[in-house]
């Protein structure tokens, strides 16, 4: 004989529990799903916050990046005029006074000046010698080696508009110099003389 399970609970009642037991299943499902949703947006929308707030970010610093260069090319251009204003004014005064611009006899001195050479101090004495503008010029420098400081005089003999050239001092330093040690430098002082540039 055969042996079969028997509910005794009424069938409208089974009913009624499936049926809820179905509606709640779509219900956490639902919940489920809409918290899946939720969570979905504010983490596209915190993604898309960030990406504005970079975005006016580097906008702010390009707009602040464009004033300073603004800036930096008014005061050249100001740097600029007062340039051209000095330079009228020291030609205007040159030509007055019928001497040497101080700028030219540095001009002529850097010509001659090497990597491993430099001025520590100069003087510069202008006058006329037999009606000719001549500028008597000291200079106290530095060079890394005899050789470097042979060639400077060398290359400083070689100008024209130089004259004699006379190298009054060369020893090795035994001094530092704006916290450098220039132990194995040569120190030396010279003179010379330089002639005014012909007018064209």
């Amino acid at each position: 004989m055969a042996l079969r399970q028997i509910n005794m609970i009424p069938l409208n009642i089974l009913t009624k529990t499936a049926l809820k037991r179905h509606l709640w299943f779509w219900v956490k499902g639902g919940i489920g799903i809409f918290f899946l949703f939720v969570v979905f947006y504010l983490v596209q929308n915190n993604w898309f916050a960030k990406q504005k707030k970079i975005h006016y970010s580097d906008v702010s610093t390009v707009v602040q990046i464009s004033e300073k260069i603004d800036q930096t090319q008014e005061t050249a251009e100001k740097i600029k005029v007062k340039m051209q204003d000095l330079s009228l004014k020291s030609g205007i005064l040159a030509t007055m006074t019928n001497r040497q611009f101080y700028y030219d006899i540095l001009a002529v001195l850097s010509d001659a000046f090497n990597d491993s050479t430099w001025i520590d101090h100069l003087s510069i004495q202008r006058g006329k010698v037999n009606e000719t503008d001549i500028s008597t010029v000291w200079v106290e420098g530095f060079s890394l080696s005899h050789n470097t400081l042979g060639n400077f005089l060398e290359s400083l003999s070689g100008i024209h508009r130089v004259q004699n050239v006379v190298l009054d001092s060369a020893k090795k330093n035994e001094q530092t110099l704006s916290g450098l040690n220039l132990s194995s430098a040569i120190r030396f002082k010279l003179t010379c003389s330089i002639l005014k540039a012909e007018s064209k």
